[in-house]
């Protein structure tokens, strides 16, 4: 039961980075579609569509993306390792992941500066977004378990009270 609530939750990992993966390219695809359509795979269609092979791109880009923080945010294989290592890390490993599919898939020119440059931009904004989405969740989730915590305090001692007037 406990492997397939792990399943689920990959599962769910993958289609999350999946469909902000295919928001933020149509936004793009239906900005710089009709320019970039021979410069990109991803832009075959224009500002039209996005192809269908690219979308499983994605959706393998996805998998490999969930794998990729598994191994470095599992305390099974990088016990010793900080959260700012492992962070850099992650993201120096998607980056590698992206130039390869890059290079395999035609997604845009990998010898081309500008294309880098316009992927790291891109890719430094959807991480800023996401590192403030993880650290608001992160405190949200933290005041909540507080305002827990407190509850049960009042009750318990409330109890504790109440038995020493007895």
């Amino acid at each position: 039961m406990e492997d397939r609530k792990h399943f689920t939750v990959y599962f769910g990992q993958v289609f999350t980075i999946f469909g902000i993966t295919l928001l933020v390219i149509a936004v793009i695809c239906s900005v710089v579609g009709e320019e970039a359509q021979e410069y990109s795979t991803m832009f075959a269609m224009g500002s039209r569509a996005v192809p269908l092979d690219t979308v499983f791109q994605y959706l393998l880009s996805s998998a490999c993306i969930v794998f990729l923080r598994f191994i470095f945010f599992s305390d099974i294989w990088l016990k010793k390792t900080g959260v700012a290592k492992r962070t850099v890390s992650m993201c120096a490993s998607v980056i590698i992941l992206i130039g390869v599919f890059a290079w395999l898939f035609g997604w845009f020119p990998v010898d081309d500066l500008k294309c880098w440059i316009s992927f790291l931009v891109s890719f430094g904004i959807c991480f800023a977004v996401s590192a403030v989405g993880s650290v608001w969740k992160e405190r949200a989730e933290n005041q909540r378990l507080a305002c827990g915590l407190e509850n049960l305090k009042e009750e318990y001692c409330g109890e504790a009270d109440f038995n020493k007037s007895r």
